[in-house]
């Protein structure tokens, strides 16, 4: 290898997800950048607005993939790619018809338009996208073909685009570019959608959260100048490299981070409640000194500071692990259990006192005494604790000591020390026990995103789906996160961005009703 390739700290991965050819219907999550003008183009379709279009982009730059993915929002769609080497007009023309109608093709021109634009109009539901690509012709004999198409194609009930990259724009007339209604144009990605891009491709291969080093954006961005075709081949070539020679990602210390300060401070606390020898234990690490195991051992021990727990009884998890610490282990084996035939004379025989003036002591009452004064493990907080709680009111102090153990951050408003409580786990796919009664009561809205959710992941963030809704990212995370907690979608963290999808038990619900298919 004659570059050297950032290194990414990739998860472990099922396969290479980064694929240089066009996505396929059904893949739209996977579709990065594109999500404005999907969506514009997807509410065409469904509120039946023909449209005629222009899709200018240069090599590479996504527009197959775009015109594949929309083509999920209706029922009728078609594709063409492959020019016909004659009788070009009426080949396309023949192709549509098949595609919508059927292989029953009428041998007239004319009569192919008139029955497509039939076809059309009386078509239910979402109107048709007809997409039109054929980026290895001459934009010249192009221009040609299409202006020939231009008045049947004019007539369908449909939103047909014709997808030209920047080269045969430039040989098209201005003339025929005003029969369209408008075109689009597709841009370079940048940095942040180079990101997402990647990792989204990554959570399709990964079950663990991975977020990619700024390096690496910037070497990409660098060498691909943003272009998607390129962007997935030098991924492609990156990750086959580093899996095939893991690397680790090299973090540069630099003493002037709070992390580090932090935990400065941290070593100065305990190294200030310890005896001056301990301090020369914590710094010169261990070493095994055979000579000092014959000089009697210090009166002193370490505690050592216990591990935050995550979780709302992580307080009582660390003054667990504390005082298993301070308080030796319980060791039945080593307790002497006091072995009758060891004793010297008969155990039945009255003991009598050598000393005519020996009294009995009391050590039954002093040793009752010590019991009830004793406070057990299972107790939070000591008496004194309690009362010191109470006269004093620091009630603050005890919350941040919470905090401290926990491990949260200082400087966080209430909503965030609340939400840091529970923490989710990256990766896995959670979920709630199923609420019948919600799932029977669902709205309009609602039983969409369950619809859209039993076929493919969706996101708070879709475009497309906001749109179909008429709504906004954040009621669209309310209507996702009600849906969870009743057990209807489960959620997974993939990188940044939080996936849901219909729940087993949800599905299960549904085909019991005789509302879907069990799957096998």
């Amino acid at each position: 290898m004659t570059e050297e390739f950032p290194v990414l700290g990739l998860p472990a991965l099922r396969e290479n997800p980064f694929k240089a050819r066009p996505l396929e219907p059904g893949q739209s999550k996977l579709l990065v950048a594109r999500d404005q003008i999907s969506a514009r183009w997807a509410r065409f379709l469904r509120n039946r607005t023909p449209r005629l279009i222009l899709l200018i982009g240069e090599r590479g730059s996504g527009r197959s993939s775009l015109m594949r993915c929309l083509s999920s929002e209706t029922t009728k769609s078609v594709h063409l790619d492959m020019f016909p080497t004659e009788n070009h007009s009426h080949s396309i023309l023949n192709e549509l018809f098949v595609s919508l109608i059927g292989f029953d093709v009428p041998s007239s021109t004319q009569e192919i338009a008139s029955r497509l634009v039939s076809f059309t109009e009386n078509l239910e539901g979402p109107i048709p996208l007809i997409s039109l690509d054929f980026p290895n012709v001459d934009g010249g004999q192009l221009s040609q073909v299409i202006s020939n198409l231009i008045s049947p194609i004019e007539r369908l009930n449909a939103v047909v685009v014709i997808s030209l990259s920047t080269e045969q724009r430039a040989q098209w007339p201005t003339t025929l570019v005003d029969r369209f209604d408008h075109d689009d144009i597709i841009l370079p990605m940048e940095h942040h959608d180079v990101k997402k891009l990647c990792e989204s491709r990554i959570a399709t291969a990964s079950k663990l959260g991975w977020e990619m080093p700024d390096e690496a954006v910037e070497y990409v961005m660098e060498k691909t100048n943003g272009s998607p075709y390129k962007v997935m081949r030098l991924l492609r070539a990156i990750v086959d490299e580093e899996r095939a020679n893991p690397r680790k990602i090299k973090y540069v210390e630099s003493l002037e981070t709070p992390e580090f300060k932090e935990v400065e401070d941290i070593e100065e606390e305990i190294y200030s409640n310890e005896p001056d020898n301990a301090k020369e234990v914590f710094d010169n690490g261990f070493d095994l000194n055979l000579d000092s195991l014959e000089m009697p051992t210090s009166d002193f021990q370490i505690n050592p500071k216990p591990v935050p727990s995550m979780g709302g009884f992580g307080a009582l998890v660390a003054r667990n692990r504390q005082n298993k610490g301070m308080a030796p282990r319980f060791e039945k084996n080593e307790v002497d259990q006091g072995n009758p035939e060891s004793l010297v004379g008969d155990p039945n025989q009255l003991w009598i006192a050598d000393d005519p003036n020996a009294t009995l002591i009391q050590s039954v009452q002093e040793t009752i005494e010590i019991e009830e004064n004793y406070v057990t493990d299972e107790h939070d907080i000591s008496h004194e604790e309690v009362e010191k709680v109470q006269s004093s009111g620091d009630v603050e102090g005890l919350f941040s000591q919470l905090l401290d153990a926990i491990g949260v951050p200082n400087g966080l408003g209430l909503a965030d020390l609340l939400s840091a409580l529970r923490r989710p786990v990256i990766g896995t796919r959670d979920s709630s026990p199923l609420d019948v009664q919600t799932l029977r009561n669902l709205s309009r809205g609602e039983a969409i995103l369950v619809e859209v959710a039993s076929e493919r992941e969706i996101s708070p963030s879709d475009a497309r789906l906001q749109d179909r809704l008429k709504i906004g990212r954040p009621r669209m995370s309310q209507m996702c996160n009600r849906l969870y907690r009743s057990g209807i979608l489960s959620v997974q963290q993939k990188g940044r961005s939080r996936m849901f999808r219909l729940t087993n038990d949800a599905r299960a619900q549904l085909v019991a009703w005789g509302m879907m298919e069990a799957s096998i």
